[in-house]
């Protein structure tokens, strides 16, 4: 009789405790749109959490502060995306937002959190109908500013007062406030035209100009003033106005308001609590709606008192806030005698009841049996509800010894169809099976945290459970839950499952997708947003977690010249216009570069042709066979250049060779009768013919140059060499060269013994050819070579510079190409600048130029000290 009695009492217990375990404890964010020292902030969080619980979910509400007032927008996103990801880290289930700036905010910040769990504002002055329309998690209460009804309050309390100042600033919301207040002014005036009105904004006006207008008596005896959007400015000019302060905002209470007309802050925060608990338990925001809060007049104690206006005048309008101790509690002090009197009247009551507790004690005691036999009923109903569970279900008691199993257990892990139920009670955790993770037996481990922490376990991805009896083991997945009742944990349930299968194919459906480099996707109709696998999207700089992107964001990854198409192609399938297409674009990567991708997609249709179900596809990479193409027509492109370099080059060789032989071969046959001409005559014709043959030798030396570096057989041979000795050889060569009139200059640091580890025959080739290129184009003045150091760097730059005719714009955009000419008449094929580029390239330095028409041009070559 007495073991029967412990069961039975076992059983009550571990059914309530299951039935708790069934009650769930959710995350709920708040964002206010202020800062703690909002007055009403506390009011707004304790109406949240009422609203919640006296609705029966149990939350836990996290308060996060926007403090609008002190950020700009672009701020406020970046606070509502840290916002989002704390929110990620608690597992939140809810987000709750006051007032516009919060809302707004949460939804401008483009993160995904609000798009993924429902919504409840409160609060709004400003709806967005059509943003909340495309929002289907969304619901809420609007409090819609209603300044008709507050101008005509203004005429009930101050009728002496005939002109409205209206201050607002260039902010979003007080724009929006303005277009609100002149809607209501105008019906206003309609009625009461002998009112004036003005407007001033802070961010025009000085502040001196609003103090002046209402802080000054002189200037403020016939005024009131209406705050659209109520910022801490408007608190310092408020408290110290002598007009008084109307507004739609029970923020500036107070704060220096007079009265505004909103609703009540706690009511608000409560009727939103409200509708987060339905949401909680399971109704649809799209359901709930949107409604709009009642509201009504709020009046300050303080500005009543201040322009000394008799609170009985006004409390039939509405009700005051901010009074003293004694006016808030005077009706509680008129009764308190009657309170006296109830107390003890309910204490000759509490005795009357008092026996009769102790009749109905022996009445319990008759009903105490009935009791346990409905309590064996209920624990036999509670093992049938179990043993009809899919899942393997094993509980243990606070000593990890086993408590119940079900049927399901028994056929996973193969016991004999005799055993009875629960045939293992009292044993010992492990006694009939094992889980193993990465070779270690870790269920008595789980056990243990799940004893310490009272916190649920997940049996680790890749663990076997292995059965005692015959030793097979297999691939599972399941939890540890622990067992609550009256706030103290009495036991843990094991729930697990064979996944062996599962897991099989999933992994061959995975290598069947990495080995063809193919990712399937599907796009989510009521989120808006498509689901890849993880590897598809760390392509993209995605983190392993991210399964889910926006049409937004997948916008963002789509090169510009293709997105047109792509949302075209979205909207056709949306329309029912399409089952099924490829469709090639480019993306985006993690490394900013874009590449190729082909899309191909299929429709399932609703239950309408024009309402799809749902759309699926495959996508895969075709970037190689685009760059093979494009190999292929650069090719073409390359094959076709050459062809017309090649015909160039003949035709630019045929003329500058012929140039100077023809001046060779003409004064030769001249020199054949020297008795016709004078020795001055003679002298001149030998000066011309060697002047070709240098021509001559330099074209030629250029071609084999360009031949060399076309083939790649130009050598460099880098050693030590002295930059000043180097520059001070050209400079002795290229004095004998120098045209009449003009002067070569040499510009070196004084005592410098620069050193550079290149190849000086190719640096000096550079230099010659710059300085044989100046003196073509500088008919008097000077040409400058020289070097100088760049500070802090390993670079030194070498220039030569003239005081010749210049370069236009149009001749440095094509200066180093080959065969270009600034000067048609100029002698030289246009390879010498040329071939100067490709030498100093192939020294891993640069080459720039910088020239003024009419002033002369400035050539620098920057190289490094060693060039290796």
């Amino acid at each position: 009789m007495d073991r029967r009695y412990y069961c039975l009492i076992a059983f009550c217990l571990l059914f309530s405790c299951r039935l708790m375990a069934v009650e769930r404890t959710y995350n709920v964010l708040f964002i206010q749109s202020y800062n703690t020292q909002t007055p009403w902030h506390d009011q707004l969080i304790q109406g949240l959490i009422n609203g919640i619980k006296q609705n029966g979910i149990k939350a836990t509400v996290t308060t996060e502060y926007l403090d609008a007032n002190f950020w700009k927008f672009e701020s406020e996103k970046v606070l509502m995306k840290r916002f989002c990801e704390r929110a990620r880290e608690r597992k939140t289930d809810l987000i709750v937002t006051a007032n516009d700036e919060a809302f707004y905010s949460l939804y401008a910040s483009n993160d995904s959190l609000p798009l993924k769990i429902p919504v409840v504002f409160f609060g709004i002055k400003y709806p967005d109908m059509d943003l909340i329309k495309r929002l289907p998690n969304v619901c809420g209460f609007t409090s819609n500013p209603n300044y008709f009804a507050l101008l005509e309050q203004v005429n009930r309390i101050f009728p002496e007062r005939k002109e409205v100042i209206c201050i607002v600033d260039n902010s979003f919301l007080s724009n929006k406030g303005l277009e609100s207040f002149l809607t209501g002014w105008n019906l206003f005036h309609e009625i009461y035209s002998d009112y004036t009105m003005k407007v001033y904004n802070t961010q025009v006006k000085t502040t001196q100009d609003v103090i002046s207008a209402v802080c000054y008596p002189r200037n403020s005896t016939n005024r009131v003033v209406i705050a659209p959007k109520w910022t801490p400015y408007l608190s310092f000019v408020g408290k110290n106005s002598k007009a008084p302060f109307f507004a739609c905002q029970n923020l500036g209470l107070k704060n220096g308001v007079f009265c505004v007309y909103d609703d009540d802050a706690y009511t608000s925060a409560y009727n939103a609590g409200r509708y987060a608990a339905f949401v909680l338990r399971g109704d649809k925001p799209k359901d709930l709606g949107v409604r709009e809060t009642p509201q009504g007049f709020i009046y300050d104690s303080k500005q009543l008192a201040f322009f000394k206006v008799d609170p009985s005048a006004v409390s039939s309008y509405g009700f005051i806030v901010n009074e003293s101790y004694w006016e808030r509690n005077k009706l509680l002090f008129m009764f308190l005698y009657p309170l006296a009197l109830l107390l003890l009247t309910g204490c000759v009551i509490w005795l009357i009841r008092l026996n009769r507790k102790e009749a109905k004690r022996r009445v319990q005691v008759q009903t105490r049996l009935l009791i346990q036999n409905k309590l064996v009923e209920q624990r036999d109903e509670f093992d049938t509800v179990l043993h009809s569970i899919r899942d393997a279900v094993i509980t243990y008691d606070t000593e990890l010894r086993i408590h119940f199993t079900n049927n399901s257990l028994h056929k996973l892990i193969n016991l004999p169809e005799e055993y009875a139920n629960r045939p293992y009670e009292g044993m010992p955790a492990g006694s009939i099976f094992s889980i193993y993770n990465n070779g270690e037996d870790i269920l008595q481990q789980m056990l243990l945290k799940v004893a310490e922490t009272e916190q649920s376990v997940m049996i680790p991805p890749d663990s076997f459970l292995k059965e005692t009896h015959e030793g097979h083991y297999f691939l599972v997945s399941g939890e540890i839950a622990p067992i609550h009742t009256k706030g103290q944990m009495i036991g843990m349930v094991l729930s697990a499952r064979n996944i062996s299968g599962e897991e099989m194919q999933e992994r061959f459906f995975d290598m069947a997708l990495e080995e063809s480099a193919i990712y399937p996707w599907q796009y989510d109709l009521e989120s808006d947003s498509l689901l890849f696998p993880p590897g598809f999207l760390s392509t993209f700089g995605y983190g392993p977690s991210v399964i889910s992107i926006s049409r937004k964001e997948m916008d963002h990854m789509i090169h510009p010249d293709d997105l047109n198409e792509i949302r075209s192609y979205f909207d056709k399938i949306l329309a029912g216009e399409t089952n099924s297409s490829r469709l090639n674009f480019r993306q985006r990567n993690a490394k900013g570069i874009y590449e190729w991708w082909e899309y191909r997609s299929s429709v399932i249709k609703g239950m309408s042709d024009d309402l799809p179900y749902n759309i699926l596809g495959v996508c895969q990479s075709i970037q190689r066979y685009k760059i093979v193409e494009q190999e292929l027509r650069h090719a073409r492109d390359e094959a076709l250049r050459a062809d017309n370099l090649k015909s160039a080059f003949l035709a630019n060789m045929s003329h500058e060779i012929r140039t100077p032989l023809n001046a060779i071969v003409g004064f030769s046959d001249l020199l054949s009768d020297m008795s016709s001409f004078s020795q001055e005559e003679i002298a001149l014709f030998i000066e011309t013919i060697n002047k070709n043959c240098t021509l001559l030798l330099t074209l030629i030396n250029d071609i084999l140059d360009l031949s060399r570096i076309e083939s790649g057989t130009m050598e460099f041979v880098c050693a030590s060499h002295s930059l000043p000795l180097l520059l001070k050889t050209v400079y002795d060569s290229q004095q004998l060269n120098m045209p009449p009139g003009v002067e070569l200059r040499l510009d070196m640091p004084e005592n410098d013994n620069k050193c550079l580890i290149t190849d000086s025959i190719r640096l000096q080739q550079v230099v010659n050819n710059l300085i044989n290129n100046a003196t073509k184009f500088t008919l008097s003045g000077s040409i400058t070579v020289g070097y100088e150091e760049e500070a802090g760097t390993d670079y030194t730059r070498i220039f030569v510079a003239d005081t010749g005719v210049g370069i236009s714009e149009e001749g440095i955009k094509h200066i180093f190409e080959r065969f270009y000419k600034v000067d048609n008449f100029t002698q030289g094929a246009g390879l010498g600048l040329s071939i100067c580029q490709t030498i100093v390239e192939r020294l891993h330095g640069e080459i720039h130029v910088a020239s003024v028409l009419g002033e002369g041009t400035c050539f620098s070559v920057r190289i490094p000290n060693i060039c290796e």
